[in-house]
């Protein structure tokens, strides 16, 4: 039976949700920041009349990190960050988190922040 756990962060704040798989992890971040547009590359989940689900994938340390981004008629929000992969929860926050900061940089680079 998998072991979830809360990451709580230095200011004392539910940071992530951490599944522990015996010795494989699913570590999850919901994020909420607006962008003006996703990443090109993206892949698209779901599709309704006026939003849709789009997820990037990339390796990250042993294991691969998610984005799932929602778009919506007024722009398009990151939602989640997640780690799915056999590295110490510890050091799996941490890449994450700077993959998270890379993602959104790039983002805004690329498109604008709103």
């Amino acid at each position: 039976m998998p072991l979830i756990k809360t990451y709580i962060d230095e200011r004392g704040e539910p940071r992530a949700r951490i599944v522990d798989e015996g010795g494989r992890y699913v570590i999850s971040l919901d994020v909420f920041k607006q962008l003006e547009r996703a990443p090109p590359d993206t892949e698209v989940l779901a599709v309704g009349e006026r939003y849709r689900i789009l997820v990037r994938r990339r390796s990250l340390l042993g294991g691969v990190c998610e984005f799932v981004y929602f778009q919506f008629p007024g722009g398009v929000q990151l939602i989640n960050a997640k780690y799915v992969g056999p590295d110490d929860p510890d050091a799996a926050i941490e890449a994450l988190l700077k993959a998270y900061q890379e993602e959104v940089s790039q983002g805004e680079k690329d498109g604008g922040n709103k």
